[in-house]
This record gives structure tokens, C-alpha cells and sequence, in this order.
């Protein structure tokens, strides 16, 4: 009695695994074949560049796709592109909206200059002709054959230096060249002042100083010459009457 009890048990055991298996199967089944994206629409980018996204992710189911792995796929695939909107219009269809990388400063090399965008991709390469402000100088030599369009320049001190210069272009000062003289200095001249930033100080505590120092000069009358953030007091240097 004892074996046809346990048989028993180990038969409604294995009816229950096989038919909870049964139901995980066909409900997989059902939602990847209801979600699948069939319709996609790239808005921004050419032609070329819109075929190639819409044919990876047509297919895909629109549930399990997460944003940050669209955005990591074109981003590798295409350098150039920044994705600034992902819409999901269920249960089938996704809207992308791209946008090219614009120029943002320039950093002269060996023999011209490379244009690059704020997160330091090489947007165009030039031998000759005055390059667009602001303009970039590095205290090691950047060979001009070294970097090719879309490639990623990723020296910590540049990507430092283009957060620090975008503060100041927000605050609506136009830069007109950049010096990173060494390992520590940022030297970046405006038509109305000099800012000496650090590579070793925190960046966000450099960017609060700045913005608080820009505050004090938009609502005052001072003429200020230059300022210093490398140090645990911002310097101040006025203009000479």
C-alpha cells in the first residue's frame, strides 16, 4: 500500500511539473509572439544608418528590450549618433529619435586640427585653415594620423576639460582657446577673462565655484582678469584701471 502511495504521489508530482512547464512554455510563447516589434521608425540619422538600426531590433520583443541596451547598441554601432528619445508605442511598434554629434571645440594636432564633439569624437579632420573656436592645445602631441572619424578620443584629461568648458559656455562666455599645460592646469581664455581650472580638484566642487563666482560678477561691476580654481580659495584677479 505504502508503494502505491508513494507512486502515486511522485505520478501527480511530475503531472504537475510537466504541466506547469507546459503553461511557462505556451505563456513565453504568447508574449514574445504578441510583443514583437514589427514596426520601427528612426527619425534623425541617413538612410544607411537607419536600415542597419531597424534591422537589429525588428523582431525583438518590445518588453524585454530595455533603453540603456538600444542606446549602447547604436552608440557602439555609430559613434556619431546620440539617442535622445526611445518611444514604445505597444505592442509593436518603436519610435527612436537620433540626432548627429554637433562640433564643440577643436584640438589642434601635429600638423592641423581635429574637430571633435562634447563627448570628444572625432568629427572632422583638418591640415590646413584656422581652426573653429575654441581650440584645443595639449601638453603632449596629438599626431593628426593617430585618430580617424568616429573614433573616441579618451585622454581623462580632455573629457575633464569638456565638462569644465561647457559650464563656462552655458554661462554664456564665448571661449576662444584652451591650454592643458600639464598634468594639473586648465587655462581657458574668454573675450572677457582667463579661468585656470585643476585636473586633480574635484570637478563637480570646480563647476559649483564657477558657477558662484560668474553669479557675482553678472550682478556687480568688477573687471576681473583672471580667475584661478586650482587652489582650496578661488584667486580673483581684477583688471588694472
Amino acid at each position: 500500500m505504502l508503494r502505491i502511495h508513494l507512486s502515486k504521489q511522485f505520478y501527480i508530482r511530475s503531472l504537475l511539473f510537466l504541466c506547469g512547464a507546459a503553461l511557462s512554455f505556451f505563456g513565453l510563447f504568447f508574449i514574445n509572439s504578441s510583443f514583437q516589434i514589427q514596426k520601427v521608425l528612426v527619425i534623425g540619422p541617413k538612410a544607411d544608418e537607419k536600415k542597419a538600426i531597424e534591422s537589429f531590433l525588428i523582431n525583438k520583443n518590445i518588453l524585454f528590450l530595455k533603453d540603456k541596451g538600444i542606446e549602447s547598441h547604436i552608440v557602439g554601432r555609430f559613434p556619431m549618433l546620440n539617442v535622445n528619445q526611445i518611444e514604445r508605442q505597444y505592442p509593436h511598434t518603436l519610435i527612436l529619435y537620433l540626432t548627429a554629434e554637433k562640433p564643440f571645440a577643436s584640438l589642434l594636432t601635429d600638423v592641423g586640427y581635429i574637430s571633435v564633439s562634447q563627448k570628444g569624437i572625432v568629427l572632422k579632420k583638418e591640415r590646413n585653415g584656422t581652426p573653429p573656436s575654441p581650440s584645443i592645445s595639449f601638453y603632449q602631441p596629438i599626431r593628426h594620423t593617430g585618430y580617424q572619424v568616429g573614433q573616441l578620443i579618451s585622454y581623462a584629461q580632455l573629457q575633464k576639460t569638456f565638462v569644465l568648458l561647457k559650464v563656462l559656455m552655458d554661462e554664456g562666455y564665448q571661449v576662444e582657446t584652451v591650454a592643458i599645460d600639464s598634468v594639473d592646469m586648465i587655462a581657458c581664455k574668454t573675450r572677457g577673462f582667463t579661468v585656470a581650472f585643476s585636473q586633480k580638484r574635484d570637478t563637480e566642487l570646480q563647476k559649483y565655484e564657477l558657477r558662484q563666482l560668474v553669479k557675482q560678477l553678472k550682478i556687480g561691476t568688477l573687471r576681473v582678469k583672471r580667475l584661478d580654481l586650482r587652489f582650496d580659495k578661488p584667486v580673483v584677479e581684477l583688471q588694472t584701471p
